[in-house]
């Protein structure tokens, strides 16, 4: 977030700064509801000291995370414009690393399986 507002900051045309405008605005704010739901889930599934968590809200935080984490990382390379697809720019590194966590070995695939047999009640890894 810091890097976006930094970047809007110093780009402007009219001698206006991009974070002036209310679309640009409008989605660092969206970018920062995201990035505070993901906390959030991760500090409520993860406090095991006063209840365990079951494979299924873990399998939904990590999913939903990793899910949030590829959209909030392209809106910040979408913000930056054609800085952001650089690699000298911070954007670009995590979505090239997120993606790499979001399909490696088919972790997405398999929390989609661990979450379909909390909801239907049937196993489908056999």
């Amino acid at each position: 977030m810091e890097v976006g507002g930094e970047r809007g900051d110093s780009l402007g045309s009219a001698r206006r700064p991009i974070a002036w405008s209310q679309l640009t605005q409008q989605r660092l704010v969206e970018t920062l509801v995201r990035v505070n739901i993901g906390t959030l889930l991760a500090c409520t599934s993860d406090d095991r000291r006063t209840r365990p968590s079951a494979p299924a809200q873990v399998s939904f935080g990590k999913m939903e995370n990793a899910r949030e984490a590829r959209w909030v990382a392209r809106e910040a390379r979408s913000l930056m414009g054609g800085n952001g697809i650089t690699l000298e720019h911070i954007p670009v590194r995590h979505i090239l690393s997120l993606e790499s966590v979001y399909t490696y070995q088919g972790a997405k695939e398999i929390h989609q399986l661990i979450l379909g047999k909390a909801v239907t009640g049937y196993d489908a890894f056999a």
